[in-house]
């Protein structure tokens, strides 16, 4: 009988995380193929498609002493194989970060229920699924959903290993957290939160405390801590050696982004954003009130997290030690980023995804072991939960219908031109990131794009790079616009005011082709606007 029960109570878990993952895929599917694919994917498409030597040439060839581009290679080798066997739609190449996104969620299940229990891992596994910011990148043909899995599935061996486990998890951790560094130079961030992770346990042992509380060191103290560090460094060293080729270049990675990066130094306002990002989502169509809300109620699950995590009594020390690992994997990535940004900014919140993964295991193990008053009538309870649902809810709804800078409707627009386009025209992009969707959408149609001001935060597109894709930039708008007598000229709205605030009274492309042409008509695709001109007659 209890042979059957247990198999009934296994069943059920496996029912319920079935069903869990089918919610994620429906919510990473809807749209999946519409929404436009913006300049970061569109550059990963086109990025992708070239052979891997040239790929390798735009990325490490040195332009002013620095790499040409700033990311490791493994997801565009990657994507390469994924594109030569099933295409280049929108939804095909979306659809390997739907499938990591799923596989993430696995692990935070799987994680969550050996660290603590079943319950505490479907509840990892359920709020990963409905997690915005998680939905986003899963539903984004860059390396950030890979990102995730990768990083989830170092995390998953070393807490195997942690269990004591066997070497073959320690091979598997070296293999995760490897392809995790060849796939964002940010991975190292959820490596040192795993050492920092166990010098604090080390420390903690050495002294003989446990979490406050004296207690004479363990006679095996020093045996444990030796069969934790053995195996430990020799994983750091094996992962190293298999990292070391890319490791140069890492360093010259980080010079170009020295360089020119887009990225502004992190202040309040990131740290804000990235609070409201792990919740919800944040998109600039959001009214303030919504904005506000959002915040309201991200900071109100942080604080009322780190009070359960800090005030509740009775947990055994292992339980401790297993939410404090949880606890460094979800801060310590944001508060290193922040620190090192303060110098050369790094602070890019969708790098953070694997922080918020661990934070979303951590609320779940708060979550399960919360016990609700005995009086408590159930509606009650769902009405205090009612806020949190409303929110998601329009959280994802603003997230499936945005169109705007940068996910404008590129293709609506390169529709338009093909349908007006003719024989001698020029098309004109102000810089690239309308240019690589367009073109995206429309190999075959002319268009060219104007190259990004030297030395600024935007000129991150380096010659090399731009002569892997067999797209290069004009320099000027003579060389853009040649003979053509009739030029299309493509913009984005907030353009006006970034120039604005730099004191021009229009961008300077716009006002050469003013000043030298006369507007005969303007198309608007949200906020993306495509002008035609013809030139004067001198």
């Amino acid at each position: 009988m209890a042979a059957l029960l247990e198999k009934l109570r296994l069943n059920r878990e496996e029912i319920s995380l079935v069903a869990i993952l089918l919610l994620a895929l429906v919510l990473r599917l809807i749209k999946l193929g519409s929404r436009n694919l913006w300049y970061d994917e569109a550059f990963a498409v086109l990025y992708a498609e070239k052979s891997f030597s040239a790929i390798l040439y735009g990325t490490i060839t040195p332009v002013e002493g620095a790499a040409a581009d700033v990311h490791p290679l493994l997801y565009y080798f990657f994507l390469h194989l994924w594109m030569s066997l099933f295409g280049q739609s929108p939804f095909i190449v979306r659809l390997p970060s739907v499938i990591f996104g799923l596989a993430s969620i696995v692990l935070a299940f799987s994680i969550g229920q050996r660290l603590f229990d079943p319950g505490a891992g479907l509840l990892a596994a359920a709020i990963t699924a409905i997690a915005p910011f998680h939905i986003n990148y899963s539903q984004e043909n860059r390396m950030y959903s890979l990102l995730c899995f990768l990083s989830l599935l170092t995390v998953y061996f070393f807490v195997r290993c942690w269990k004591g486990k066997g070497y073959g998890n320690w091979l598997g951790f070296i293999l995760a957290a490897t392809l995790s560094l060849y796939t964002h130079n940010l991975a190292f961030l959820v490596i040192l939160a795993l050492d920092l992770f166990v010098l604090a346990m080390i420390f903690s042992w050495a002294k003989g405390e446990k979490w406050g509380t004296p207690s004479p060191p363990s006679p095996d103290g020093a045996v444990r801590r030796w069969r934790l560090l053995k195996p430990l460094i020799v994983s750091h060293l094996a992962f190293g050696l298999l990292f070391s080729p890319w490791l140069t270049v890492v360093f010259s990675q980080f010079g170009k982004i020295r360089q020119a990066y887009w990225v502004p130094p992190p202040g309040l306002k990131e740290l804000v954003q990235t609070l409201i990002f792990f919740h919800f989502d944040l998109l600039p169509t959001m009214p303030l009130g919504l904005v506000s809300m959002l915040l309201f109620i991200s900071l109100l699950l942080l604080v009322l997290t780190l009070y359960r995590v800090v005030r509740v009594r009775g947990r055994d020390r292992r339980t401790k030690e297993d939410i404090f690992l949880l606890l460094i994997l979800a801060l310590s990535p944001v508060i290193v980023t922040f620190l090192i940004s303060q110098f050369q900014s790094i602070y890019i919140i969708r790098g953070l995804l694997p922080a918020a993964a661990a934070y979303y295991i951590l609320m779940a193990k708060i979550l399960a072991e919360a016990q609700l008053p005995a009086r408590l009538p159930r509606r009650v309870a769902w009405l205090l939960l009612s806020p949190v649902v409303v929110l998601l809810v329009i959280s994802l709804a603003y997230h499936y219908t945005y169109a705007r800078f940068p996910r404008s409707p590129f293709n609506r627009a390169v529709t338009y031109l093909r349908k007006n386009y003719q024989s001698g025209d020029a098309i004109v992009h102000d810089n690239k990131l309308s240019f690589l969707p367009c073109h995206y959408y429309d190999r075959e149609l002319p268009q060219e794009f104007m190259a990004d001001r030297p030395g600024s935060g935007s000129d991150t597109l380096a010659l090399p790079t731009q002569e892997a894709l067999g797209l290069l930039a004009s320099r000027t708008m003579e060389e853009a616009t040649a003979d053509s007598q009739r030029v299309w000229f493509v913009i984005f709205q907030r353009t006006f005011a970034e120039y604005e605030g730099l004191g021009y009274p229009q961008p300077p492309h716009k006002a050469w082709l003013e000043a030298r042409s006369q507007q005969v008509a303007v198309e608007r695709f949200n906020d993306l606007e495509v002008y035609l001109y013809e030139k004067r007659q001198n």
